[in-house]
């Protein structure tokens, strides 16, 4: 009876992410990946990923990409979960990354009932259904950055970007090291914090380099070896301007074959660039994926106070206006406009203010320095036509609050507003699905469900910690999950059965 008793104890201890953490560094081993021995009946799913199923994903019951799209909508046609059942719905299971100090930011994806999860440095992956741990791979190079936003995943391959601006191909079923490239230097103030997203033969991202002295840009590498494919540069070499980071996870039209990425602000104290045709500072620019080459760029706001920026995810969709159907992009700025924009000329449709006060003076400034909105990411529903962004009302001169809103697209009146609990932006994404349920929450670890259609609470649940993520859906052995990493941990919820 005793030894079945520790032999229990060892598999539990075994099965902690705390128990692997202090097993290797006892040991002195610290392996770049190793796997769950005691999870051998539950495996990483065989596969690859096809280009299809990345166009195919979230209507295929996956999460393939940061966004759960390339458009960035961030919507589910999954409906299990609904109104009339919400009351079912309960935590499934709870994992917990390892470094409980750190507020993440990651997404998962999730691939034939594998889920895969980052912290800071490091890849999990796990059983989607039930949380068990199969695989862990950790950089060996502790990093100073607590901010990553997930993977991006292509035929057998996971890519990853570490804090040190290194893109890391892992093989999906072990979590081993194919290859692994250097596509930005600390030394010269770079940093990375994003996700990548696979177009065809390449991995294409962003970098952080705000107020360092550096020219923000977006890389394309080879999926077969990391070779640099092209670069396009926010500030071309040569001019007085720094800045202009890129580190937001850009969206692709695989119909036009266009890439649209956002570009954030200059350094601060350098001048705007306004009349500057070839620096894309507070701009959105439309790229050739095979080449990198501009094709527009869509300027949205000079001198804007603060830090007010174009680093909000691009949602693409189409909409029709006077019986003309229009491709465009659904932005909420910082600023507190929302913009309609044509996605294939680039012209500003109309833009409009999605706060209750306005005013970009120097004084009593409306939004205050968080800006209206931020990264959090929205999301666009067809089934109601309606766009649901974070937003944080109020001035420099007063209490702020945080509202979900939801935002009729073609004319940008915001149909509900409801209040959420918090006064900062540290909030998370925003998730819509088929079910007729917006799924988000607040910084301060309450996830909520509202109806999709008028706003109304119909569920909450407090996860105890602070909450920057952004939510995912996905199914999972004929169940619909709800997902969000809380703190540092992944929390998943599901129907009681």
């Amino acid at each position: 009876m005793i030894m079945r008793i520790m032999a229990s104890v060892i598999i539990l201890l075994a099965l902690s992410p705390s128990f692997k953490e202090a097993y290797f560094q006892d040991s002195g081993l610290k392996p770049k990946s190793y796997k769950n021995w005691f999870a051998r009946g539950i495996e990483v799913t065989l596969g690859r990923v096809t280009a299809q199923d990345l166009l195919d994903s979230p209507n295929n019951g996956e999460w393939l990409l940061y966004h759960g799209d390339y458009g960035a909508n961030r919507f589910s046609p999954l409906n299990q979960i609904r109104p009339s059942n919400i009351y079912k719905l309960v935590p499934k299971w709870i994992y917990q990354i390892g470094k409980g100090g750190f507020v993440l930011r990651s997404s998962p994806v999730v691939y034939k009932g594998t889920m895969y999860i980052t912290g800071s440095d490091e890849v999990h992956a796990l059983d989607a259904a039930t949380g068990t741990w199969l695989w862990v791979w950790r950089a060996r190079d502790e990093n100073t950055s607590n901010i990553n936003r997930g993977v991006a995943i292509s035929g057998d391959r996971l890519f990853f970007s570490t804090g040190d601006c290194r893109l890391v191909a892992l093989d999906r079923i072990s979590g081993n090291v194919i290859w692994s490239r250097q596509f930005a230097k600390p030394s010269d103030s770079y940093f990375s914090t994003t996700a990548p997203v696979v177009v065809g033969d390449k991995v294409i991202l962003g970098v952080s380099n705000k107020n360092s002295g550096s020219r923000g840009f977006v890389t394309a590498l080879s999926v077969v070896n990391g070779n640099e494919l092209w670069r396009f540069w926010t500030i071309p070499e040569g001019v007085k301007f720094r800045g202009a980071p890129t580190w937001m996870v850009g969206s692709y039209d695989p119909f036009s074959d266009v890439l649209y990425w956002p570009v954030g602000v200059l350094e601060e104290g350098l001048g705007n660039s306004s009349g500057l045709n070839n620096i894309y500072d507070n701009s959105i620019v439309a790229l050739n994926p095979n080449n990198g080459k501009v094709i527009w760029k869509t300027k949205l706001a000079d001198s804007m106070p603060f830090d007010w920026d174009a680093n909000e995810p691009l949602v693409l969709t189409d909409v029709v206006m006077d019986g003309i159907n229009k491709k465009v992009i659904l932005l909420a700025h910082r600023n507190g406009l929302f913009y309609l924009i044509d996605r294939v000329s680039g012209k500003i449709i109309f833009s409009k203010s999605f706060i209750k006060k306005l005013n970009w003076s120097s004084k009593d400034t409306c939004p205050a320095r968080w800006g209206a909105t931020n990264w959090m990411s929205p999301s666009f529903s067809p089934a109601t036509n309606l766009f649901y962004v974070m937003v944080l009302e109020g001035c420099t001169n007063e209490p702020n609050t945080l509202h979900i809103k939801a935002i009729e697209p073609t004319s940008g009146d915001v149909v509900w507003d409801y209040p959420l609990r918090g006064s900062n932006l540290a909030a998370p994404g925003i998730l819509s699905t088929g079910g007729g349920i917006v799924f988000s929450g607040e910084g301060s670890g309450h996830m909520v469900i509202l109806n999709a259609k008028n706003g109304e609470k119909i569920w909450d649940f407090n996860t105890g910690k602070t909450i920057f993520a952004s939510p995912v859906t996905y199914l999972s052995q004929e169940q619909q999950f709800l997902s969000v990493v809380a703190g540092s941990d992944v929390v998943t919820f599901g129907l009681y059965r």
